[in-house]
């Protein structure tokens, strides 16, 4: 981080100068203080669940393998970028229970109960949704002039420069089927948004939530509050 103008006292102004000195070094602990501890998470969930469609009517039992399917667009996105996501889905899917058949699949290894279908959608605005164009979130002006007979003449300049930061909103899905009937038997959506950049830590925050309950979530929609490491 940038460090933070220091003012010195001198003369008549000393007084001043020091109130400003104050009130640079507040801001500076404000900031440090904000590099450290957890983020608080505060996750909107939707879940359903429908275990009728499945072909044995039984609910997935620990251990059951799955295989992942990709649409069309998640093919031809950046390899990188979709593998990095269902790198984490699994981790996520294999704390429910589920775990992801080995491909190719080994001889004598039954065939996955089920497939699954996974999105991730993530959008990044210049500032908050309630925050006003060009408004800086942090700030304040130190302005010198004097006055003339004709009037006053000021020169004024921000003692801080614009510290709002970008804010992003994401969201992920994850869609189960039974592999014989191709029938969706699990559908769950999880969305948060926040000042934090993208990292595999928020990310997995939220395919966790999106999981919370599974095999049979609550009814309706949820909010699931997680916090993780900044």
């Amino acid at each position: 981080m940038s460090r933070l103008p220091v003012f010195t006292p001198s003369g008549a102004s000393g007084s001043m100068a020091r109130r400003l000195g104050g009130l640079s070094l507040l801001a500076g602990a404000l900031l440090l203080g904000g590099c450290a501890g957890v983020i608080r998470l505060e996750n909107d969930v939707r879940s359903y669940a429908d275990w009728t469609a499945s072909a044995s009517g039984m609910r997935p039992a620990p251990g059951d393998f799955y295989r992942i399917e990709r649409r069309p667009s998640q093919r031809q996105d950046p390899a990188t970028q979709q593998e990095a996501i269902e790198v984490i889905a699994r981790d996520a899917l294999e704390r429910v229970g589920l775990r992801a058949a080995p491909e190719p699949l080994p001889a004598g290894l039954p065939l996955p109960r089920w497939t699954v279908e996974l999105g991730a959608r993530s959008i990044q605005l210049p500032y908050a949704p309630w925050d006003e164009p060009g408004r800086p979130a942090f700030g304040m002006s130190l302005g010198i002039g004097h006055v003339s007979p004709h009037g006053s003449i000021g020169i004024g300049m921000p003692l801080f420069p614009s510290m709002a930061p970008p804010y992003y909103q994401r969201e992920v899905s994850i869609v189960l089927r039974d592999a014989r009937s191709a029938r969706v038997v699990y559908e769950t959506q999880a969305a948060h948004d926040g000042p934090w950049a993208d990292s595999p830590t928020l990310w997995a925050a939220l395919y966790d939530a999106a999981l919370q309950g599974f095999p049979q979530p609550p009814a309706g929609p949820r909010r699931i509050v997680t916090e993780v490491p900044r």
